[in-house]
C-alpha cells in the first residue's frame, strides 16, 4: 500500500444539485460557442470571472477545458486559438511565479527540453518563423503554471479537486450519452464531429436514430480520474458507471478504451491486482471480439484485431500500408523520404501544413485510396511517437521521453506523484491511436493539469502546515 492509500471505505460520489447544473450551463455555453453562436463569447468570460470569485476549482478545469476544446469546438471556430492563451499565460507564470526547489527542478528541465527542440529544428531546410507555429504545440506543457497562479494565495485541496475533475468528466459523458443516443447529431459536441460537414447554430448537424459515432477527444478526462478510482478516493454508483460505459461507446474508440484499461490495470495499489485485471482484460478482450464480430463489428474491436492478423501475414507494403485503420499508409512514404534524405536523427524540422512550401517536403503517396490526396506534405501522421520523429528525430523523441520521465523522478517523493504518472501514461497511450499524446494542446493540458495539482497539494499551507508531513488522507 502507498501513502496515498488509506484503508477506509470511500463512499458514492456525490455533489450538490446546484453544482451539476452549473456544470451544464457552462458546458451548454462552451456547445453554443462551438456551434459558432459568438455572442455566448460574453457570457463565458462573465462566468469564469463569476467562478474565479467562488471557486478557484471549478474555474481551473473549466478554463482548461475551453483552452483545449475538448470536443466542444473545432479549431477554426475562432480566428485564433485558445490553446496559445495557456502558452502564453504559461510564460507569465515561469517569469512571475516564486518557485520551490521542485517546481524549479521541473522549470530547469522544460527549459533544457524547449532548447533540444529549438537546437535539432535549427538543422531543418524549413524556417524557424515557420516551425514555431507547429513547435508551439509541444510547448504547452508550461501551462502547468496557470494552476499554481490560479492558487497562488490560496491554499488547496486535493479532495476538492479531484472532486471537481470527476463531476466534470462525469457531465462530459453525459453530453456525449445525450448527443449521440437522443439527438443523433453533434449539437452538444460540435467539436466531436466525425464528418467534414460543420454543424452550426443556424445549421445543426444531426441524424436523429442513427447514433453517429463522436471523436473521443472530451472522454480525455477520464484519464484523471483512474487513480481516484483505483486507489479508492472515489466511488461512482452503478449509474455513474453506466454513463461512463455508454459515453465509451458513444465514442466507439479502442485507443481510448486501451489507455484507460492500461492505466487501470497498471495503478493499482498492488500487484496481485495487477496480475488478476490483466487476466480480466485479456478473457473481456476474446469475448468481446467474437461479440463484435457476431453483432456487425459496430464497435471496431474486431477489426482493430484483425488488422494484426493481417500484419502478420502481410506481404508488401501495400498490405502494410493497410495496417492501423491506414495510419501506416500515412508513416510509410514519408518515413521512406526521412530515411532517403538521412535525417532520421533529426527529423524533417517542424513542417507546417499550408505555410511549408519547399518541393523537397513534397510527396507522392500511392499507398491512399484516396487517389485525390496521394499529393501531400512529409509530415500530419496520427501515431503521435512517429510525428515526433518526422518533426524532430529520434534525438528529440529521446528528449521528450527523457524530459516527461524525468519529471516523475524530480517528483516522485511529493505525495501524488502516481496522478502524474498514470496521466502521462494515458496520455502516451492515447498518443499511439492519433489522440492526444505529448505533442498536442489537449494532452498536454491534461497532464499540466496534473502536475500543477501535484505542486499545490504539496505546498505549505498559509496556516503554516505543510502538506510534506502528511502521511495520510484526511476525510470527513
Amino acid at each position: 500500500m502507498t501513502s496515498e492509500s488509506v484503508n477506509i471505505k470511500p463512499t458514492t460520489f456525490k455533489a450538490p444539485a446546484a453544482e451539476w447544473w452549473r456544470v451544464i450551463m457552462y458546458f451548454l455555453m462552451l456547445s453554443l460557442l462551438g456551434l459558432r453562436f459568438y455572442p455566448v463569447i460574453l457570457i463565458v468570460l462573465i462566468f469564469l470571472l463569476w467562478r474565479w470569485r467562488t471557486n478557484r476549482y471549478f474555474i481551473l478545469v473549466e478554463l482548461m477545458i475551453l483552452m483545449g476544446d475538448f470536443a466542444f469546438k473545432a479549431n477554426n471556430v475562432l480566428p485564433f486559438k485558445l490553446s496559445d492563451i495557456a502558452l502564453v499565460t504559461g510564460v507569465i507564470g515561469f517569469i512571475i511565479y516564486r518557485k520551490n526547489r521542485e517546481v524549479k527542478r521541473v522549470t530547469f528541465a522544460m527549459l533544457g527540453y524547449f532548447a533540444a527542440l529549438f537546437l535539432i529544428a535549427s538543422t531543418s531546410l524549413e524556417s524557424m518563423s515557420v516551425q514555431f507555429v507547429m513547435m508551439r504545440n509541444y510547448m504547452i506543457i508550461i501551462a502547468f503554471f496557470i494552476p499554481l497562479l490560479i492558487f497562488a494565495n490560496q491554499d488547496f485541496d486535493w479532495d476538492k479537486f479531484i472532486n471537481t475533475v470527476v463531476i466534470h468528466a462525469l457531465v462530459i459523458c453525459g453530453f456525449y450519452v445525450v448527443d449521440t443516443f437522443l439527438l443523433g447529431g453533434y449539437v452538444l459536441l460540435p467539436g466531436a464531429l466525425a464528418s467534414k460537414h460543420p454543424s452550426t447554430f443556424y445549421d445543426p448537424y444531426i441524424f436523429i436514430y442513427n447514433m453517429p459515432r463522436h471523436y473521443p477527444s472530451g472522454l480525455y478526462w477520464l484519464v484523471l480520474c483512474i487513480i481516484p478510482l483505483t486507489h479508492k478516493w472515489v466511488r461512482l454508483s452503478w449509474g455513474q458507471w453506466a454513463l461512463v460505459f455508454l459515453a465509451l461507446f458513444a465514442s466507439r474508440t479502442n485507443s481510448l478504451l486501451f489507455a484507460l484499461i492500461v492505466c487501470y490495470v497498471l495503478f493499482r495499489d498492488n500487484i496481485k491486482q495487477v496480475v488478476r485485471y490483466s487476466l480480466i482484460g485479456a478473457v473481456a478482450l476474446v469475448v468481446g471480439y467474437f461479440l463484435d464480430s457476431a453483432s456487425g463489428r459496430h464497435l471496431r474491436l474486431a477489426d482493430n484485431i484483425d488488422q494484426f492478423v493481417s500484419l502478420e501475414a502481410a506481404q508488401d507494403d501495400e498490405d502494410i500500408a493497410e495496417f492501423g485503420t491506414g495510419r501506416m499508409a500515412q508513416i510509410l512514404p514519408k518515413w521512406e523520404l526521412l530515411s532517403d534524405m538521412d535525417r532520421l536523427d533529426v527529423g524533417f524540422g517542424f513542417l507546417h501544413p499550408t505555410l511549408t512550401t519547399n518541393p523537397i517536403f513534397q510527396i507522392r503517396n500511392d499507398y491512399y485510396t484516396d487517389v485525390t490526396k496521394a499529393d501531400e506534405l512529409a509530415t500530419a501522421v496520427e501515431v503521435t511517437q512517429v510525428q515526433t520523429i518526422l518533426d524532430c528525430g529520434y534525438l528529440g523523441l529521446l528528449a521528450q521521453f527523457a524530459f516527461y520521465i524525468g519529471i516523475y523522478f524530480i517528483i516522485r517523493r511529493l505525495k501524488y506523484s502516481s496522478y502524474y504518472l498514470c496521466t502521462f501514461v494515458g496520455v502516451s497511450a492515447l498518443g499511439i491511436g492519433g489522440f492526444a499524446g505529448v505533442t498536442q494542446r489537449d494532452g498536454l493540458l491534461l497532464l499540466s493539469v496534473a502536475l500543477g495539482a501535484i505542486f499545490l497539494a504539496n505546498k505549505p499551507k498559509r496556516t503554516g502546515t505543510s502538506n510534506h508531513l502528511i502521511k495520510e488522507r484526511e476525510f470527513e
